[in-house]
């Protein structure tokens, strides 16, 4: 059976919120993160109405003014809060990053760069994978010099947050035959990888390492509108899992292990169960992408064990006419 892996970038559109400028010397936050606007049962990714808060690392040229202070909203993003509040100071210039969920270790903050045009709040991140269902997320601020001209009239700090996991989904085509639909349930990736280190550096590129962790099992349950209730895939169409899961990024040379179970159904009348077992290789998992792993499933890979058979049918002949050996008489109506 051939599983192939079809990235997209997330099919993503861009959700931004753009707050008013407010007459305050306050520095206040607004934030605007990438959405996947992807029709699923389960969609583990941010939105902003879910987002709740998020963690700031801050500094000026002189050094570090936030430490992963928690930013919330109590109105499902429309504005954010933190505390205690800090105030713009003239002749300051500002960098400013932010993690997603807020609780997430951070280490080694800094501030890179040599000047405001090029400044970056550097760190590492370390991130824990437990069920697929938690998005990591970061977002760099546009520097701020606060010069007469700024002072005037501050803005907002908008944060443009985009995601550092990869989303993964598994789509099954049904190419037995005419005769037959497919249930799909079950699906499971059983050994992703749950630990790994985020590099955010001056590099436009974020880095993942040291990715691996205990085998973890990722359950993307059954293939069709509901979770845990398979839909019939009829012949020469494709089912998809709804469930879709995060992962942390890795490597083209890493390999996943996949278990599925088939139900084959002439049309209603179940014929067989098939437990199978696939391997994800040559994939490299790249944040912020969504990759729909597709499995073809035909009469030769229907059954691990071996090919379905056909059912053939022969003629062994035609039986000849039998004379009845009796006469019949006619009488005709006068």
């Amino acid at each position: 059976m051939s599983v192939a892996a079809i990235a997209m970038l997330a099919s993503c559109s861009q959700d931004e919120v753009v707050d008013m400028p407010r007459n305050t010397k306050a520095i206040n936050f607004s934030n605007a993160f990438v959405d996947n606007a992807t029709r699923s049962v389960v969609d583990p990714s941010f939105k902003k109405e879910n987002l709740g808060s998020f963690a700031v690392y801050g500094f000026t040229q002189n050094g570090q003014i936030f430490d992963g202070t928690k930013v919330s909203s109590n109105d499902n993003g429309v504005t954010w809060t933190y505390f205690p509040a800090q105030y713009w100071v003239e002749g300051n210039q500002y960098a400013f990053g932010a993690i997603a969920p807020a609780n997430t270790p951070v280490s080694g903050e800094q501030l890179l760069g040599s000047s405001v045009a090029d400044y970056k709040v550097g760190m590492t991140v370390s991130f824990t994978n437990t069920d697929g269902k938690t998005d990591l997320l970061y977002a760099a601020a546009d520097n701020v010099n606060a010069d007469e001209v700024f002072m005037a009239s501050p803005t907002n700090v908008g944060l443009t947050f985009k995601h550092q996991l990869s989303k993964v989904k598994f789509s099954f085509e049904n190419n037995v035959s005419e005769a037959y639909n497919i249930k799909v349930t079950d699906v499971k990736i059983t050994d992703a990888n749950s630990t790994g280190t985020l590099t955010i550096d001056a590099d436009a590129n974020n880095v993942w390492s040291n990715v691996a962790g205990d085998p973890l099992e990722l359950n993307f349950g059954a293939v069709g509108a509901s979770e845990n209730t398979a839909d019939a895939i009829a012949y020469s169409t494709e089912g998809e899992t709804y469930n879709e899961l995060l992962m942390i990024p890795s490597g083209a040379a890493d390999s996943y292990n996949v278990t599925f179970t088939v139900e084959l159904l002439n049309g209603e009348v179940s014929m067989n169960t098939y437990k199978h077992t696939a391997t994800i290789t040559g994939v490299e998992l790249k944040l912020g992408y969504c990759y729909d792993f597709k499995a073809v499933l035909d009469y030769a890979t229907i059954d691990p064990d071996e090919d379905l058979k056909p059912i053939v049918f022969e003629v062994d002949s035609i039986e000849p006419w039998i004379d009845t050996d009796q006469n019949h008489d006619i009488t005709l109506n006068e």
